[in-house]
């Protein structure tokens, strides 16, 4: 399971609990901050991400090279 599709479904479960708002957008706002960690971590290593398909960038080709 992809970081993504977990996170959806732990989501999921947080808005179909008895939890109230304040908890589910503290949750949330925890999980935002260590995936933003772990991507500083990521680049400090110097790994290189490499994303097929089309370009996030509208000044740049739809394909990668």
């Amino acid at each position: 399971m992809t970081y993504i599709a977990q996170f959806e479904a732990e989501l999921v479960k947080k808005l179909q609990s008895t939890e109230d708002t304040a908890a589910i957008v503290k949750w949330i706002c925890e999980k935002v901050l260590e995936s933003y960690k772990n991507g500083i971590t990521a680049g400090q290593k110097g790994v290189q991400v490499i994303r097929k398909g089309q370009s996030r960038r509208r000044d740049l080709p739809a394909q990668a090279q």
